[in-house]
């Protein structure tokens, strides 16, 4: 063991080097690697899963959507941050709850049945639908 260690300090200079050199292949790897989070795609193409999916798509434009809390915000803000996401490519629909009472309503007036499932003290869902599958570039970029 006290050999190696010896190896190892009278070449750290060569050692040092060649860890540099093996570090230039890594780091072009983990930038062009791409990462797949759709897990649908490693499933075979006849399972009832990616019929849906594919009928969601082709059938209904929506291919995947995301689910954004907004805190702290009124209504008309929520409306005009509603506007910023459909305006993004990729983006089909938009849908709140400030999207049925407006800024002249207040949530208050909604059945409480209705208003807990949508909102929860001072946040409220906004659902956001894409047009394409999950694992879409542009899905992705969006």
């Amino acid at each position: 063991m006290k050999n190696f260690g010896n190896v190892i300090v009278k070449n750290r200079i060569i050692i040092l080097i060649i860890t540099l050199l093996l570090m230039i292949p890594s780091i072009l790897g983990y930038i062009l690697t791409d990462i797949n989070y759709d897990i649908l795609v490693y499933l075979p193409s006849d399972i009832e899963t990616l019929k849906g999916e594919h009928i969601l798509t082709d059938d209904f434009n929506m291919g995947a959507f995301s689910i954004v809390v907004a805190e702290k915000m009124e209504a008309k803000d929520v409306l005009k941050l509603e506007d910023e996401f459909r305006e993004i490519e990729g983006v089909t629909k938009v849908v709140s709850i400030s999207d049925f009472t407006g800024t002249n309503i207040p949530v208050e007036m909604l059945p409480q049945e209705l208003v807990s499932k949508v909102a929860h003290d001072d946040s409220e869902l906004i659902l956001v639908l894409f047009s394409e599958s999950t694992s879409d570039d542009q899905t992705l970029a969006a």
